[in-house]
Formats: C-alpha cells, sequence, structure tokens
C-alpha cells in the first residue's frame, strides 16, 4: 500500500509547474517518505525511471536520487538513511527563471507541517530544503 501512495505521489508531479501548491509534497506523502526504507526507495526510484521525466542520480552512496522534470524546472529528492530509514530528505528545486518569491512560497507551504523540521539553503541557482523529524 505504501508503495502504491508514493507512485500517486510521484505520477501527480509529471509534466506540471514545480511550485504549484496543490503539486508540492502534502504532509501524508511525506509521512509515507520517512517510512520507507533504503532497499523500498531504490526499488521505487528503478521503477520510476522508466518515465520520461523522472532520472535516476548516482551518486557516492548506495542510495539513489531522483529528478523529477517539470514545465519550469526540476526537483532533485535525496534521501539521507541511517541504519536503513530515513533520517533526511533534501528537496532541491532548481528554476528556469529563478527568483526569491519561490523561497517565501516553499517555506509557506513547508512551515505548516508539525513533527517536521526545516532547513533552507537559497541560492541564485536553487532552493534547497532539507527536512526532518523533530520528534
Amino acid at each position: 500500500m505504501k508503495k502504491f501512495l508514493f507512485f500517486c505521489l510521484i505520477f501527480l508531479s509529471i509534466k506540471t509547474h514545480a511550485l504549484d501548491s496543490s503539486k508540492l509534497i502534502n504532509l501524508d506523502d511525506l509521512n509515507i517518505l520517512f517510512d520507507l526504507q533504503k532497499k523500498d526507495w531504490n526499488e521505487n526510484v528503478l521503477f520510476l525511471i522508466k518515465k520520461n521525466s523522472f532520472a535516476k542520480i548516482d551518486n557516492d552512496s548506495d542510495t539513489f536520487y531522483l529528478k523529477s522534470v517539470f514545465n519550469d524546472g526540476e526537483i532533485i529528492t535525496m534521501p539521507i538513511f541511517s541504519n536503513n530509514v530515513i533520517e533526511k530528505i533534501k528537496f532541491e528545486y532548481i528554476f528556469f527563471n529563478h527568483n526569491k518569491k519561490y523561497l517565501k512560497i516553499i517555506q509557506n507551504h513547508f512551515n505548516f507541517f508539525k513533527k517536521f523540521c526545516f532547513e533552507y539553503l537559497y541560492n541564485d541557482k536553487s532552493i534547497e530544503v532539507g527536512i526532518s523529524k523533530c520528534d
């Protein structure tokens, strides 16, 4: 069931705008992502890269990153695992027409999620959001 919900989350984002408020990750989806183990995450990424709007990004670890392509940019989802459990998830929003108002939209969206802590990094190329459970 969790895998099905994960796929629904990802398929909703195909060929839309990265900052459509209805397309940003919601609290239920975030909870599902934090429940995934490393093996499940990697299997889901391998399944999704068969779609044109997704790509697997290899890095220096045994965890794959997922790049989602949108009409106005892309989002890279980077889970960080500790003992096969997600400790933190980073989303890097990369826009073709990047401006500071996007940071405010993203902050307003994520700041309503209780039980999660957020770190924001803004630069001239992207906005990175680090998410972890606050407990």
